[in-house]
């Protein structure tokens, strides 16, 4: 395989998973709530022995009504992007994760169920900021969460960072 086709590869996959966020976005404007995501998002706070940096960023689309929101930390050897949207209920988000789940298997990969995980996708190779990561999704109560994780062995470390965010967004 010559270098065009794996950045072909690579290219497809980004383009498929910002197509299912895109898609998660637009499904969360049914959700009508008083949670703020953001407070259901990992920030630095929750890194009490390390040097983070934190972006956030609301998802200002006029018929999310505030449904969703995107966050990056960073710190000495990571790079996390975590992303939540709020649905009307558990199982709608469920449904849009099996739907995910769908989308995988037909890529090859595959969904194996995780203690303390409720539901999850597969662990899928990504990329963030240039850099080889590891990206997954979960569902906790009425949120869906998107984790990708780029570091030193990222795919290691990607489901104690979804569990560190499993638990907040319990909150």
């Amino acid at each position: 395989m010559d270098i065009c086709q794996v950045l072909s590869l690579k290219l497809k996959r980004l383009i498929f998973v910002v197509s299912i966020f895109v898609l998660l976005l637009g499904l969360s404007a049914c959700s009508r709530d008083s949670t703020l995501p953001r407070d259901l998002l990992l920030n630095p706070r929750d890194f009490s022995d390390q040097t983070v940096t934190h972006s956030a960023q609301e998802i200002e689309d006029s018929l999310l009504d505030g449904a969703a929101v995107l966050v990056e930390l960073a710190g000495p050897d990571f790079t996390l992007l975590e992303s939540l949207v709020l649905f009307e209920s558990e199982a709608f988000a469920m449904k849009v994760l099996d739907a995910i789940k769908q989308d995988q298997l037909a890529q090859g990969v595959i969904a194996e169920a995780k203690e303390g995980f409720d539901g999850n996708s597969g662990l899928m190779a990504d990329s963030l900021r240039g850099e080889d990561a590891s990206t997954l999704f979960f569902v906790k109560g009425r949120a869906l969460v998107r984790i990708t994780l780029s570091g030193e062995n990222h795919a290691g470390k990607v489901w104690e960072m979804a569990r560190m965010a499993r638990k907040k967004s319990a909150n």
